[in-house]
């Protein structure tokens, strides 16, 4: 998935047209200067919080040829989600889940899919986009502009990642007050993308960014080599990782070690007897800030200091400290309130690493 990380930063969000509501306090015409009109096109989208599109994507990578594929997209602003459905001409389909917590990335006919730790770094840089196409565009630098009676082009000189800028031209139509179509060319690729349907903040049903794999399909294992895969992950970090207690039940799925936000983080993906998915991020921290949009409440259990909240998806979200590790549990209600209540009165702890 690494090489489709420009392209997916590109996809998301860069193009939303369809159908909106007009929010410019001033007319686009002849004479305005790019700035001005880039400040209008702002007014006019500002209110956008969430996108549902389907789109033709044509990304030229360096050295390769062109790919044509067909996308959808789901995205809200708040929590910050998106969910990506790409079909290419060539290979198979694949989907991108990321419900601000941790990313799933599943490709259609394998018998694994993968999580990601929490905002992996690969996706963080991308969150900005989707409905967030307002910041992108304000984070541009309006270079040109051609004013035509029902539509405008700005060219944008315009940041996709912290090291990547590309130069960008938006379409704009006046009458819908929409992007109708957008083209970028960076260093080593270009991509253009044209909107089939689009529906501007529609109503999202809880389980639009939640994955539930199709039958037979299971977390990929991302630990192989020789060694039991707890004893790999705890050799590369600095925090003793914790288990949930045997008396939980919990079918360990998953191990996977990662960097998140410039530490070390260990995301232990857990199947219930029911087939529910658990997931514990660990990592060594002193306090836990939930992704916006995600109100917790504080709970003393047995002398620890809780933080508990809902999910979009409609299960549950605890975090904790236990010997100097941030737990981050997400699942169902029932379960997650059912492995807190046990850490606050029996914690099993794989063997701390060497000094």
């Amino acid at each position: 998935m690494k090489q489709r990380m420009i392209y997916a930063a590109m996809i998301i969000g860069a193009l939303t047209a369809g159908c909106g509501t007009a929010h410019g306090t001033h007319t686009i015409s002849h004479g305005m200067t790019p700035q001005e009109v880039k400040s209008e096109v702002l007014a006019r989208i500002r209110d956008w919080h969430a996108i549902s599109e389907s789109a033709v994507v044509y990304l030229k990578e360096s050295h390769g040829p062109q790919q044509v594929d067909d996308l959808t997209l789901i995205s809200q602003e708040n929590p910050a989600s998106f969910r990506l459905q790409v079909t290419p001409t060539q290979g198979a389909s694949y989907e991108v889940i990321d419900n601000g917590l941790n990313t799933v990335e599943y490709q259609k006919g394998s018998k694994h899919y993968s999580v990601l730790t929490a905002s992996p770094a690969a996706w963080t840089e991308f969150q900005m986009l989707g409905v967030g196409l307002p910041q992108l565009i304000q984070s541009s630098r309006a270079q040109s502009v051609s004013v035509k009676p029902n539509e405008v082009v700005l060219h944008l000189s315009t940041p996709i990642t912290s090291t990547i800028t590309a130069q960008a031209t938006l379409w704009f139509n006046l009458v819908t007050n929409t992007p109708s179509r957008w083209e970028a060319v960076w260093k080593g690729g270009s991509i253009i993308e044209l909107a089939k349907t689009v529906r501007v903040n529609p109503a999202l049903p809880t389980s639009t960014f939640s994955f539930t794999p199709p039958s037979g399909v299971k977390p990929e294992v991302a630990l192989t080599v020789a060694g039991t895969e707890l004893d790999q992950a705890q050799a590369q970090v600095s925090f003793p990782i914790v288990l949930p207690p045997a008396s939980e039940n919990l079918q360990l799925m998953n191990v996977n070690v990662g960097s998140s936000a410039n530490r070390r983080v260990v995301l232990l993906t857990y199947q219930t007897t029911s087939h529910s998915p658990v997931v514990i991020t660990e990592s060594k921290e002193s306090h836990f800030t939930p992704t916006a949009g995600i109100s917790l409440i504080k709970e003393t259990l047995g002398g620890l200091t809780v933080q508990v909240g809902s999910m979009p998806d409609g299960g549950e979200i605890g975090a904790v400290t236990l010997n100097k590790t941030l737990l981050v549990v997400e699942g169902p209600t029932s379960v997650v309130n059912s492995i807190i209540n046990a850490w606050s009165t029996l914690v099993s702890i794989s063997p701390s690493p060497s000094p």
